[in-house]
C-alpha cells in the first residue's frame, strides 16, 4: 500500500509504544472531542435508581442533559423511570454573588418534591470558575433533609471524559458501607452506566445475568447499572468483584481492591466462545464453583453448534476489517471483536483507532495485549481531520482504497459504510446481545446475512447523501 492514505500501520502494540512515546501526538480536534467531564459523570450518576442529579449551572447544562436522554428512546424500553434533573438556573446575579444559597434551597426543593434515595450535585463550569464550594453545600443540606446528600466537582474544565466517569464512580464508593457479612456465591458486576440512558448495551448485561444464574451465582448489584442505594450500601458484602463494561469495571475494581481488600475478577468481554468461557471460569473459579460453571458451558456449547461450525466456515481465511468507530459503543468492543473473528480464523484488522483512545484506555490495552491479543491496525489521515471521522468522505475513500488492497475481506462495522466487500452490519443487534452463547447466535446471522446479500447493488442515491 502507498503512503498516501495510511497515516499508520503496525499492531496495536506498535500504536501504543508510539503514543506512550509522544511520536503520535493523541490530539483530538473540536469535533472529535469525546463527551466532557460533567456528561459523564452525570452517566454513571444516572444509574442509580431513585437518585436525583442535580445540576448548579444555568439551565443550558440541565437542558442538555434531560433532551439528550430522551432523545435516546430509553426510559419505557429499558424499564428504568426517568428521575427529574433539577437545576438551580445559574443567572448573573449568581456570577457575582456566589450561588451557594441558592444551591442549598434547589436541595431543599428536591428532597421535598421527588422525596428521592440520593441526591448528587454536580457543578458545571461557571460554578467552578467563581469557585462555589459544592461539597460544603452537599454536607449542610444533607442535615435537614431525608436523603443522602453528596456532590461531584464536574466542571468540564476539571477534566475530561474518563475523570468524571472515574470521579462518579470513586464518589459512589463513598456511599458503600462495611459489611456486616459475607453473601457466599454472590458478586458486584462493575462498570455498567445504564440508567435510563443507553450509553451501554442492556441486553450484553441480560445475557451475563442469564449465565451466572445457570451456574447459581447470585448478584448483589450492578454499579451503577440501575441499582439501588441499598445495593450500593451493601456491595461490600459481596465475595467478588467483576465487570461488565472491562474498560470501567477495572478501575473500580482495583479501587474498591485497594481500599476494602475485596478480590477482583479481571476479564474481558466474553466476545466469542473463547471469551465467553474465560468470562464465567472467570467468576466461577474465586467462587469455588468451578464445575457448575463447565456444565453450564458444555450445555450452552452444545446449543450453538450449527453457528459455531458456520462462523468457522465463513471466516476462515479471510481478511476481517473491523471499524470500532463506528456501532461498537466504545473501542474495546470493537478490539474483542477483532479477537472474535481472530478465534474462527480470519485475519483481524482494526482500523482508526484513534491515538487518544489507546491514551485514555491504556490500563485496559495493555491488559488486552497481555492476554495475547495484538491485532494489525491501520490508521488513516482521515482520522484526524474535522469531521465525524465514523462517517466521513475521506474516511469512507480510504475504506474503500483498504478494502482493495486485500483479497477475500469482510467489514466488521456500520451498513453506512460502502466497502467493495461483504459488510456485516452490528447496528442490526443494537437491540439484541453481542455478549455470550446468545451473542454468538446473533453475530453468526449477520455474518450470514452479510455474506448473502454481497451481490445486491446497494443505493447511490444514499451514498451521496451520506458523503456528499
Amino acid at each position: 500500500m502507498g503512503n498516501d492514505y495510511i497515516a499508520f500501520h503496525g499492531d496495536l502494540k506498535g500504536l501504543l509504544e508510539k503514543v506512550e512515546t509522544g511520536e503520535m501526538i493523541p490530539k483530538f480536534q473540536a469535533s472529535h472531542a469525546p463527551m466532557g467531564k460533567f456528561m459523564t459523570a452525570f452517566f454513571v450518576l444516572n444509574g442509580i435508581r431513585h437518585c436525583v442529579p442535580l445540576v448548579h449551572a444555568p439551565t443550558g447544562c440541565t437542558l442538555q442533559m434531560s433532551e439528550w436522554v430522551r432523545r435516546m428512546d430509553c426510559c419505557e424500553r429499558r424499564g428504568v423511570p426517568l428521575e427529574p434533573v433539577p437545576c438551580t438556573i445559574f443567572d448573573e446575579s449568581d456570577v457575582i454573588y456566589g450561588g451557594e444559597g441558592k444551591l442549598l434551597e434547589t436541595v431543599l426543593e428536591a428532597d421535598k418534591k421527588y422525596h428521592p434515595d440520593l441526591i448528587v450535585i454536580l457543578s458545571c463550569c461557571t460554578a467552578g470558575i467563581i469557585g462555589d464550594n459544592v461539597e460544603m453545600i452537599a454536607q449542610e443540606a444533607e442535615k435537614s433533609v431525608n436523603a443522602r446528600v453528596l456532590a461531584i466537582k464536574s466542571e468540564g474544565f476539571g477534566g475530561d471524559f474518563r475523570s468524571g466517569y472515574e470521579d462518579a464512580f470513586k464518589l459512589i464508593m463513598e456511599l458503600m458501607e462495611p459489611p456486616q457479612e459475607k453473601r457466599k456465591g454472590t458478586i458486584n458486576i462493575l462498570g455498567a452506566r445504564v440508567g435510563p440512558t443507553a450509553t451501554e448495551i442492556s441486553e450484553d448485561l441480560k445475557e451475563i445475568e442469564r449465565l451466572l444464574d445457570e451456574a447459581g451465582i447470585k448478584i448483589n448489584a450492578e454499579v451503577a447499572g440501575g441499582c439501588t442505594l441499598e445495593e450500593i450500601r451493601r456491595a461490600r458484602e459481596a465475595e467478588l468483584n467483576v465487570s461488565w463494561c472491562y474498560d470501567w469495571g477495572q478501575k473500580l475494581g482495583d479501587l474498591m481492591k485497594d481500599r476494602f481488600g475485596m478480590p477482583y475478577s479481571r476479564t474481558g468481554l466474553p466476545y466469542g466462545l473463547k471469551a465467553t468461557e474465560e468470562w464465567l471460569l472467570g467468576v466461577a473459579r474465586p467462587l469455588n464453583i468451578e464445575k457448575e460453571a463447565l456444565e453450564v458451558i458444555r450445555r450452552e456449547k452444545e446449543k450453538v453448534l450449527p453457528e459455531l461450525s458456520y462462523l468457522e466456515r465463513a471466516l476462515k481465511g479471510k481478511t476481517a476489517i473491523v471499524e470500532p468507530s463506528t456501532v461498537f459503543n466504545g473501542p474495546i468492543r470493537g478490539l474483542a471483536m477483532a479477537r472474535m473473528v481472530e478465534e474462527f480464523g480470519a485475519h483481524p484488522i482494526v482500523l482508526n483507532i484513534h491515538p487518544y483512545t489507546i491514551k485514555e484506555r491504556m490500563p485496559s490495552i495493555k491488559y488486552l495485549l497481555e492476554t495475547g491479543l495484538n491485532p494489525e491496525v491501520i490508521l488513516t489521515p482521515g482520522v484526524f481531520r474535522l469531521g465525524s471521522y465514523s462517517m466521513q468522505s475521506e474516511t469512507e475513500e480510504e475504506l474503500e482504497r483498504i478494502v482493495q488492497g486485500y483479497d477475500n475481506v469482510i467489514y466488521f462495522g456500520s451498513s453506512d459504510r460502502y466497502p467493495d466487500c461483504p459488510v456485516v452490519n452490528l447496528g442490526l443487534i443494537s437491540r439484541f446481545p453481542r455478549f455470550g452463547f446468545r451473542g454468538i447466535q446473533n453475530i453468526a446471522k449477520l455474518v450470514e446475512t452479510a455474506l448473502k446479500d454481497t451481490s445486491r447493488p446497494r443505493s447511490k442515491l444514499f451514498k451521496e447523501m451520506i458523503y456528499g
